[in-house]
């Protein structure tokens, strides 16, 4: 079915659009995954015969729910099921079980079939005050958190989805990123919902970048997403040969900083011009704060900084201390989960302290540098390590890189910047840390203090495959401080 016609203001909650979209069109597809479809009308089916097994344990309006369930159908109707009962799902890693008490949940769910399904839920829904989802922070800075998202956080980023960047129901979404993360489930499970779209989905994993460009391909996908290092490797393993991505008129890059080299790569390598959109935004903002609009060209600094657009719609963007990005909106967060004084220095007189710097041109788009505490200083200035990792990938052998700065040794008087990497085994780890000594020297006009070739894996990241570089940082300081393995170059094995 197509052409569906948009929610009314009178839709204030996830679970009255679910309940909307089933009436209104119950034969229309809902998603698609592991060759399985559901329907609007199957959704809410399934939610309310399992909002009422969920009662039937013990569930109350208002409990936190963590689902440990694999991305997927069955994630779908379990999520759904709490909405319609009135419960917070927090959705985690099914490998990160042990985070599972950071919400002190009612129930800790990694079966479907743990829920018995009875006859429909007849009780309440949520209201547009009630917490709509707990959404896990990445924890690239510092300690993990949950942050509150209600209802009315999670409609209102849902609202500027489509009023703003223009997605409506005649699209189509292929979703990779796993719903754990707030780019997997807020645009690619809620905004279908939201809009009354088809969603197909692919396991997230990097051995399924392949399949989710061809599903993309078949489906004639009109909507992807993911972060920037997910489009790089994209480009590297996915071969364009019997793909057709002509009908893709919206790709989000976001998530980590973006890197111009991987958007024209990818724009290039699979004949997709201007369709990735650079975007700023983060959990603690139900996902989205600056977006590029599909048809504006791709903005570069004199550093090489790719804009991230401009404020969405209702939202607000001003610089603080030191260029720190602070947002104010109807889509920003209520606060973290018991953690009173984290929200106090988070939420400040209405504004969202994001601990992201950046710089807006004079035509309100914004930059991204990049996180405070991940920053670089060289000379008293922040510098963005994406400047030194992005050219240290250009050097062959080079399969991941990050680049930190640590607290000066006894005989500097500045910041060390080290460049970490893993490499192809093929290459020998001395010869490659100079090659990429020298292309940054080239490319930057200075050389990092140290290259250092680490193992494979041996780089930080979070679950969603985002560098950690606040770890990489404390393990590298604790290693200077141990003798050196070997004298083979800058590098262990």
């Amino acid at each position: 079915m197509k052409g569906l016609p948009p929610l009314g203001p009178e839709i204030r909650t996830l679970d009255a659009a679910l309940a909307h979209r089933a009436a209104h069109a119950p034969d229309a597809l809902a998603f698609a995954a592991g060759g399985e479809r559901l329907t609007y009308g199957g959704l809410r089916a399934d939610a309310e015969a399992l909002a009422s097994g969920l009662a039937s344990l013990g569930v109350c309006r208002g409990d936190r729910v963590v689902l440990l369930l694999p991305a997927g159908l069955d994630f779908i109707r379990a999520f759904f099921a709490l909405q319609r009962l009135g419960a917070a799902p927090c959705a985690l890693d099914p490998s990160a079980a042990r985070r599972a008490a950071l919400v002190r949940p009612a129930l800790v769910l990694s079966e479907l079939q743990e829920i018995p399904r009875l006859s429909p839920w007849e009780g309440p829904g949520p209201e547009e005050d009630d917490v709509a989802f707990l959404q896990p922070t990445s924890g690239t800075s510092g300690e993990p958190r949950a942050a509150v998202i209600l209802h009315r956080n999670a409609i209102a980023s849902l609202r500027v989805a489509r009023d703003w960047l223009g997605l409506g129901s005649e699209d189509v979404f292929a979703g990779w990123v796993p719903p754990w993360h707030d780019l997997g489930l807020v645009r690619f499970i809620l905004c279908p919902v939201y809009l009354g779209a088809p969603c197909h989905l692919v396991p997230p994993a990097i051995r399924t970048l392949p399949l989710w460009l061809r599903t993309a391909s078949e489906v004639h996908a009109t909507v992807l997403g993911a972060p920037d290092f997910a489009w790089r490797l994209a480009t590297r393993l996915v071969d364009p040969e019997g793909l057709d991505l002509s009908s893709l008129r919206f790709a989000t890059n976001g998530g980590e900083p973006v890197r111009q080299s991987t958007i024209l790569s990818f724009e290039r390598r699979f004949g997709v011009p201007g369709v990735i959109r650079p975007g700023y935004g983060l959990a603690e903002a139900t996902l989205g704060v600056t977006g590029l609009l599909p048809g504006e060209p791709l903005r570069v600094d004199d550093r090489g900084n790719v804009s991230c657009g401009r404020p969405l719609q209702e939202v607000e963007v001003r610089l603080g201390e030191a260029g720190e990005i602070l947002v104010r909106g109807p889509a920003v967060f209520a606060g973290y989960f018991d953690a009173e004084e984290a929200t106090r220095e988070i939420l400040r007189d209405g504004w969202l302290h994001t601990g992201d710097i950046g710089r807006l041109d004079d035509d309100g788009h914004l930059y991204v540098l990049g996180r405070k505490r991940a920053l670089l200083k060289r000379g008293g200035a922040p510098l963005a390590p994406r400047e030194l990792e992005e050219t240290a990938e250009g050097v062959p052998g080079v399969k991941v890189v990050a680049a930190v700065g640590l607290p000066p040794s006894a005989d500097a008087a500045t910041e060390e910047i080290v460049v970490a990497l893993e490499a192809d085994p093929a290459f020998e780890p001395a010869q490659l840390a100079l090659a990429v000594s020298a292309a940054i020297q080239e490319a930057l006009g200075f050389a990092p203090d140290d290259v250092l070739v680490l193992a494979p894996r041996a780089i930080p990241r979070t679950p969603n495959g985002k560098i950690r570089h606040a770890a990489l940082r404390d393990q590298l300081s604790r290693e200077r401080r141990r003798p050196r393995p070997s004298s083979d170059g800058d590098s262990w094995r």
